[in-house]
C-alpha cells in the first residue's frame, strides 16, 4: 500500500471513531427528565422549539417582567422585576420544582410592584418561581396561561386571578394533577385552593366608609368608583362601603359606578358625575389605579382644592402606592386603606413552598397578627390593612415607603 492510500486510511479510522464517541456521548447526556414525546423539550419547555427554558407559556408570554415587559428567553429570568429567582436553583429543586406564575395584568402600580416583590421574597426563601405570565386582563388568557404551565410540568401555582369565576376550571385542572395552588390578592368562586393571601376586603372598604362619614360629619353626596364587579375584591369592597354608610350614615347619598380597574374609566365616570352633580366625597375602589386620572378631572372642574381649603373634596382610596402616599403629603389625599402588599408576596411564597412540601393549614388566629378564615372550599389568611393619614403616612413599615 502506498503512502497516499494509508494516509486515506488513517483519516477514514479517525472519522468513524469520532462518530462513535459522539453517539455514545449524546446516549449518556440525555437528561432524565427529558419529554418522551419526540420533539419535545427537555422538561423546560411549554412549547418546543419555542422557548429556550424561561416563559412559562412559551410563545404567548407578552408581558412577563414589569421592567423588561417580555420574555428574554435567556435561560434565567431577564431580573428580579419579572417577578422570579433563577429558575432551576438548586434551592428551587430541594423543595419540589418550579412555581409557576400567573399575574392578572400589570397596568398600574400595585401589581408592578407585588411582581417584584414576590420575586425578591422566592430569592429569599429558595423558591424557583417562573417569570410572571401577565394576562392582560383577559381572563380567558390567563386560563389558557394556567393550562400552559400545568403542562410543563410545575410543582405549584401562584395566581392573581383576573376573574374570580373565570379562572375557577383551571384551578381545578390543577387539583386534578395535586398541583398545590396559592392565589394572592383575590379568590376564586370555586376550586380548591391551599390558601388565599388577601385583606378583608370587606373591611378595607367600611373603613374607608368611617373615615369619610366622619369627615363629611355623616352628611353629603359621594362617589364610589367601583372595582370590576367580576372580581370579588371588587365586590366586597363596594360591599363593605355600601352598607356602611346605610346603617352607620344614613344621611349620606352614595352614588356607584363602576371603574373596572381602568384608569379611563375612573376618568370617565369622574368626569360625568361631578360635572352634573354636587359631589362632596369620592371613594376610589383603587388609588393605585384612580389617583392620577380623578385628580386631573377635579384640577379641570376647578374642584381641587386641598385638605383643609374651602370646596375641598374629601377623597378615600385603597392600595397605599408611593404616589397615594405623595397624595397624603401634598393634601391632595385624604386617607389610604393600605393593601399589605409587602405581606402578599411574603406569605404567598412561603405558604406555596409549605403547601408543596406537604403542609397543610388551619382556620382560626395566625402567628403575624393575622386570621384564617374559610373561603368557599379553601381557606383565606387575611392580612392587616392600616388606614394612612398625613399622621401616619411616613410609617416606614409601609409598602409605599419601601418600594
Amino acid at each position: 500500500m502506498n503512502t497516499k492510500s494509508m494516509a486515506l486510511r488513517w483519516v477514514a479510522v479517525a472519522t468513524l471513531s469520532a462518530l462513535a464517541l459522539s453517539a455514545c456521548s449524546s446516549t449518556r447526556d440525555t437528561p432524565a427528565t427529558s419529554s418522551a414525546a419526540a420533539g419535545t423539550d427537555t422538561g423546560t419547555s411549554a412549547a418546543a422549539g419555542t422557548d429556550t427554558g424561561t416563559s412559562a407559556a412559551a410563545g404567548t408570554d407578552t408581558g412577563t417582567s414589569a421592567a423588561a415587559g417580555t420574555d428574554n428567553g435567556s435561560g434565567t429570568a431577564p431580573s428580579s422585576e419579572a417577578g422570579s429567582s433563577a429558575a432551576g436553583s438548586e434551592t428551587g429543586a430541594a423543595i419540589g420544582g418550579d412555581v409557576g406564575y400567573s399575574e392578572s395584568f400589570l397596568t398600574d402600580p400595585f401589581q408592578v410592584q407585588l411582581v417584584k416583590q414576590l420575586g425578591d421574597q422566592a430569592t429569599a426563601q429558595g423558591v424557583t418561581l417562573l417569570p410572571a405570565v401577565n394576562a392582560n386582563a383577559d381572563a380567558a388568557k390567563q386560563s389558557t396561561d394556567v393550562q400552559t404551565l400545568i403542562g410543563r410540568g410545575v410543582k405549584g401555582l401562584i395566581i392573581v386571578p383576573v376573574d374570580s369565576k373565570a379562572i375557577a376550571p383551571a384551578i381545578k385542572q390543577a387539583n386534578a394533577k395535586n398541583i398545590p395552588v396559592v392565589t394572592v390578592d383575590l379568590g376564586a368562586d370555586s376550586g380548591k385552593i391551599a390558601m388565599i393571601v388577601r385583606a378583608d376586603n370587606v373591611y378595607m372598604g367600611k373603613a374607608a366608609c368611617e373615615y369619610m362619614g366622619k369627615a363629611l360629619s355623616g352628611k353629603g353626596q359621594v362617589l364610589n368608583l367601583q372595582g370590576d364587579q367580576a372580581t370579588q375584591n371588587g365586590q366586597d369592597r363596594s360591599k363593605g362601603f355600601t352598607d356602611c354608610m346605610t346603617a352607620e350614615f344614613p344621611g349620606i347619598t352614595v352614588v356607584s359606578k363602576p371603574m373596572n380597574w381602568k384608569p379611563e374609566e375612573c376618568a370617565t365616570q369622574t368626569q360625568t358625575v361631578v360635572s352634573t352633580s354636587q359631589i362632596d366625597s369620592i371613594f376610589e375602589g383603587s388609588e393605585s389605579v384612580c389617583l392620577t386620572s380623578v385628580q386631573k378631572v377635579l384640577t379641570n372642574q376647578k374642584k381641587d382644592a386641598k385638605v383643609g381649603e374651602a370646596g375641598h373634596v374629601v377623597t378615600v382610596g385603597i392600595d397605599g402606592s408611593p404616589a397615594g402616599l405623595d397624595a397624603i403629603r401634598a393634601g391632595t389625599m385624604d386617607a389610604i386603606i393600605s393593601q399589605p402588599l409587602d405581606l402578599y408576596a411574603k406569605y404567598g411564597i412561603q405558604y406555596i413552598k409549605e403547601a408543596m412540601a406537604g403542609k397543610t393549614f388551619t382556620a382560626g388566629p395566625t402567628d403575624h397578627n393575622s386570621n384564617i378564615v374559610k373561603n368557599g372550599d379553601s381557606l383565606e389568611d387575611q392580612l392587616p390593612s392600616p388606614t394612612i393619614t398625613k399622621a401616619n403616612v411616613d410609617d416606614k413599615s409601609l409598602w409605599g415607603n419601601g418600594s
